[in-house]
This record gives C-alpha cells, sequence and structure tokens, in this order.
C-alpha cells in the first residue's frame, strides 16, 4: 500500500501556507506594518541623500542626471526645475532632511505599536492617515493621476480597516495601569 505523505512538499506547501496566511484575521493589519516600515526606509533613505546634497552644485548635479537620461535641458519643465534648484540654500536641505526623518520616525512609530497592538498606535494611525486623505482628494480633483489615486486608495482602506478591527489591539501595560488606577473596574487582559 502506498503511504501518503501528510506534509505537502514544493508548490503545494507555498500555496497552503500562503493561503493560512491570507485567511488570517489579522493579514490586512500585517500588510499595513510592512508598509509602514518600508515608507519609513525609504524617507530615512531619502534624508540620508538630502544631507549628502548640502554644500553641493544641485543644479550641475541636475543637469549630470538630466544629460544622463537623455532628457532635453532646454525643455520648459527641466528648465524650470534646473532654475528653481539654484536658489535651494543648504538650510533649507537641512530643514528637507530633519522634516524626512522626523516623518519616518512617524511610520517607525506606529508600525512598532501596530505590531504590539497597542490602542495607541490604531488611533495615531487613524489620525496620522486620515490628514492626508483631504490633501490628496484635492490633488486628485486639480490634477487626477493613476498614482493620486492609487494612493488615495491605499490610505482609505488603511484607515477603514483599522477602524473595522478595533478587537485585534489591547491596552499595554501604561494602559492596564491607567484603567486600574482611574477605577474603570478590573483591568483588560494584557495584549503583551
Amino acid at each position: 500500500m502506498e503511504q501518503v505523505d501528510p506534509k505537502p512538499h514544493g508548490r503545494a506547501r507555498v500555496k497552503a501556507a500562503v493561503s493560512r496566511e491570507v485567511h488570517r484575521v489579522d493579514f490586512g493589519l500585517r500588510l499595513i506594518i510592512v508598509m509602514k516600515t518600508i515608507k519609513g526606509s525609504l524617507l530615512v533613505l531619502a534624508a540620508t541623500g538630502t544631507f549628502l546634497l548640502i554644500g553641493r552644485d544641485l543644479e550641475a548635479i541636475a543637469l549630470r542626471v538630466v544629460e544622463a537620461i537623455h532628457l532635453n535641458p532646454a525643455s520648459p519643465h527641466i528648465d524650470a526645475l534646473l532654475e528653481k534648484l539654484t536658489g535651494v540654500r543648504a538650510t533649507r536641505l537641512a530643514e528637507i532632511g530633519a522634516a524626512e526623518l522626523v516623518y519616518a520616525t512617524l511610520m517607525y512609530a506606529e508600525a512598532w505599536g501596530l505590531h504590539k497592538r497597542r490602542i495607541w498606535a490604531e488611533w495615531l494611525t487613524i489620525v496620522a492617515t486620515s490628514l492626508f486623505i483631504p490633501l490628496e482628494l484635492y490633488e486628485l480633483f486639480h490634477k487626477a493621476s493613476l498614482g493620486k489615486a492609487l494612493v488615495l486608495g491605499i490610505n482609505v482602506a488603511v484607515v477603514t480597516y483599522v477602524g473595522r478591527h478595533r478587537f485585534l489591539f489591547g491596552p499595554g501595560p501604561v494602559g492596564r495601569w491607567l484603567h486600574h488606577r482611574l477605577g474603570w473596574g478590573p483591568p483588560p487582559p494584557a495584549n503583551d
């Protein structure tokens, strides 16, 4: 009699694992965590690049990039971009780099808090993401593009998902302590 191996191999094993992960109740939350982490990492890279540009001739660098990708530097759009770069000061680049680092820190804080299933992270994600939706709507109506519509759709999906899956979050140690100290009944269960 032929023995059947209970564990699938190769593609069937991968397909079964992916199916299990996709059908988990927190799969969307995991995607949001990964997205926030990637976004934070890209912002750190952008900030690093911005800080490296301090003290350099931005117009010359931009002109080399334009020539390397075979664009016409005399084009009105390229010319306007090169003109804007001539007036950028080192302090402005430092401000831009610092803002990128602050925003990256926010992304990492959201990702960590969502990973730890903290209530504050749920609210931080909902508020921080919702603040961009009116701006994205304005931009979409002002000059529509597929990219803008995609970003708007992702942000609406994130806010909707996190808001509808509140059962995934619980208070941390400080939240449980406050709950108990303020006399709101027994502390909620740990979610560490």
